[in-house]
C-alpha cells in the first residue's frame, strides 16, 4: 500500500486505534506520566520528531523500563540484572512493548502470552510475536514489522538509533536473527546508545553488546501509518464467518491421543 493511500485513510485509523484494544496506553496512566519520561526522549529528539511518534517512543521506553526485570508477562517478581527470564523472553518483551504503544492492532500490553504466540493480523496472517528466529513454519516478529510497515531495516547504523527503535542481533546459524532488544536512550557526544532487553534481563546496556546488529527503526508516524495498514487490510481480508458442524464424538472415546499446541518458540 503507497505512504499516500495510508495517508488517506489516517484520520479514521486513528478513531479505530483508540477504541481498539489494541491501544490501550493511549488513554491510560502511560499518556498521563509522560512528562516524567525526559530519559527516554531528550528534548532534541522531541523536536526532530512528529507529535505521535514522539508519545509512540515514549510509550514504548516507558513500558521497557518498567519490565525489563519481570520474571513473567503477569509476574512482577523482579530478577537480577544479567539473570535470565525463561518465561518472558527477549521478542515477546519487545512485541509487548510495541503493543502498549498501539503498534499491533488488537493486541494489548497484557493480552495472554498464546494471543502473542497466534497473533493474527488485519492482514490475515498469524504472526509467533514470540520469537525473533528465522524459521520457517513461522513468521516472526521481524515479518510483522516489515509486513505492518512500521519497522524500516536500516543495517549496523548505532549512531542513529533513537528510542523506541528495535534492535535485531544476527548471532543465528548462517549470521540469521538470534536475539531482539529495544533502545532506550539515542548515543549522546559521550555515550553510545543503550538497549533495554530480555533474556537475560538487561536495563540501558551498550548498544555494542548487541553486535553484529541490525537497526530496525519505527517510520515516520508509524502509529498512524499501522492504523491505516490495519483499515486497509480488514477491508481486503473480512473475518471468516464461522460455519455450523455437526459435534463430534470426543477423541478419548475415539481412542485418540489428546491433540495440543506446542509451546511455541521463545528465542
Amino acid at each position: 500500500m503507497t505512504h499516500a493511500f495510508r495517508s488517506r485513510l489516517a484520520s479514521a485509523a486513528v478513531v479505530v486505534g483508540l477504541v481498539c484494544a489494541g491501544a490501550p496506553a493511549l488513554a491510560g496512566p502511560a499518556v498521563a506520566a509522560q512528562p516524567g519520561t525526559t530519559r527516554a526522549a531528550s528534548a532534541a529528539s522531541a523536536r526532530s520528531l512528529p507529535d505521535t511518534d514522539v508519545l509512540s517512543r515514549v510509550i514504548e521506553v516507558k513500558y521497557a523500563e518498567a519490565h525489563w526485570n519481570w520474571t513473567a508477562w503477569s509476574d512482577s517478581t523482579p530478577v537480577a540484572f544479567g539473570d535470565a527470564q525463561p518465561d518472558y523472553q527477549c521478542a515477546e518483551f519487545v512485541a509487548r512493548a510495541l503493543a502498549a504503544a498501539g503498534l499491533v492492532p488488537g493486541l494489548g500490553p497484557d493480552a495472554p502470552q498464546d494471543d502473542y504466540f497466534h497473533y493474527t493480523a488485519p492482514n490475515g496472517k498469524v504472526y509467533d510475536l514470540l520469537l525473533i528466529s528465522e524459521l520457517p513454519q513461522y513468521n516472526n516478529l521481524s515479518a510483522y514489522l516489515e509486513d505492518s510497515g512500521i519497522g524500516e531495516d536500516v543495517g549496523d547504523q548505532p549512531a542513529a538509533a533513537r528510542p523506541g527503535d528495535i534492535v535485531v542481533t544476527y548471532l543465528g546459524p548462517d549470521g540469521t536473527p538470534s536475539h531482539v532488544g529495544l533502545v532506550s536512550h539515542a548515543a549522546t557526544a559521550t555515550g553510545e546508545a543503550t538497549v533495554d532487553a530480555h533474556n537475560n534481563a538487561r536495563l540501558d546496556y551498550g548498544y555494542h553488546y548487541y553486535a553484529p546488529s541490525h537497526l530496525v527503526r519505527l517510520v515516520p508516524n508509524a502509529f498512524l501509518e499501522v492504523w491505516a495498514w490495519a483499515a486497509a487490510q480488514k477491508a481486503l481480508h473480512p473475518a471468516p464467518q464461522p460455519t455450523p458442524s455437526a459435534p463430534s464424538a470426543p477423541q478419548k472415546l475415539l481412542g485418540v491421543p489428546s491433540l495440543t499446541d506446542p509451546a511455541g518458540p521463545q528465542v
